[in-house]
């Protein structure tokens, strides 16, 4: 058991380590702009485009698909009059209500990262004259501290924003198209949200957060793979078209590197499937970048 606990320990004390390896490793190899071709990171020829991309790109999973089940702990049992001198009453309250109950994955997210930011000072204000009802908050506090990767997944990768950046052709009235260096920047700065609440910084910006993925969904990757094997005859926009994709990719690898111990299935699947026919040329081109820029 003291085995286990220190290795525990150890494991969460490198967490913080790996998010920042990883954060760096997406942000360092900027100085020749996001439009730049990628062979003139590496200083050779990109693969051709057919022989890159073969086959029509997979199409995302349906979002219902790939939600998991994450239950809520109940909060209805919880005495709100005894939490009158704690902030976290009114996220308590919002769990009981329709929002907290019916809430897109986004918003069911920030709901849970607002009770495990608040939940610890009231937990030791009723430690001494209420017990009962400190430990009973304790207990959810931890049990929705194991579930935050399952709602981060919920929240980005199985959502209908990240299942619309992967779309090859638009849906009428869908989320509008944006400039890829605003995409790459959501994605990154997504990734720097999900990095502090992995590590028990649960601070944030609601409004902030739903704008960061509206745009991804409108970041057009699925219309960059479907450019890249329309322009078999054209090298070098194809070479281009790669190029963006690898910047649009990355910071996608790493979250789901971060999560990867709570990726389903179906979710593994669509992957590895789109890593062999679409990713893995440009992938393989993004860690020699990375290499002769660390060097």
């Amino acid at each position: 058991m003291l085995r286990r606990r220190i290795a525990r320990s150890k494991q969460w004390r490198s967490r913080p380590l790996l998010c920042s390896a990883l954060l760096i490793l997406i942000s360092g190899c900027q100085p020749l702009g996001l439009d730049t071709p990628f062979a003139a990171h590496v200083g050779e020829t990109a693969p051709g485009p057919s022989a890159a991309f073969p086959g029509a790109p997979p199409k995302p999973p349906i979002v219902v698909d790939l939600q998991l089940h994450v239950p809520l702990k109940t909060l209805d049992t919880l005495n709100l009059v005894g939490l009158s001198r704690c902030a976290v009453q009114t996220t308590v309250g919002k769990h009981r209500s329709s929002l907290g109950r019916y809430a897109k994955p986004s918003q069911r997210l920030l709901i849970e990262l607002e009770y495990l930011r608040l939940a610890p000072a009231c937990i030791n204000l009723l430690r001494e004259n209420h017990s009962i009802l400190s430990r009973s908050l304790n207990a959810i506090w931890r049990h929705k501290r194991q579930q935050l990767p399952a709602l981060i997944f919920n929240a980005t990768l199985a959502s209908d924003e990240y299942r619309s950046f992967w779309l090859s052709t638009r849906p009428l009235g869908g989320y509008p198209p944006v400039s890829h260096a605003l995409a790459v920047t959501a994605l990154r700065h997504i990734n720097q949200h999900i990095c502090r609440w992995l590590n028990g910084d649960y601070q944030t910006h609601n409004l902030d957060f739903e704008v960061l993925l509206s745009e991804v969904a409108g970041g057009g990757a699925g219309t960059l793979m479907h450019a890249i094997r329309v322009q078999s005859n054209a090298p070098d926009s194809a070479t281009s078209a790669i190029a963006r994709l690898h910047m649009l990719l990355m910071p996608i690898k790493i979250l789901e590197t971060q999560l990867v111990r709570v990726l389903p299935k179906q979710y593994r699947l669509w992957m590895d499937d789109r890593n062999a026919r679409v990713t893995a040329p440009a992938l393989r081109q993004g860690e020699r970048s990375l290499l002769i820029c660390i060097l």
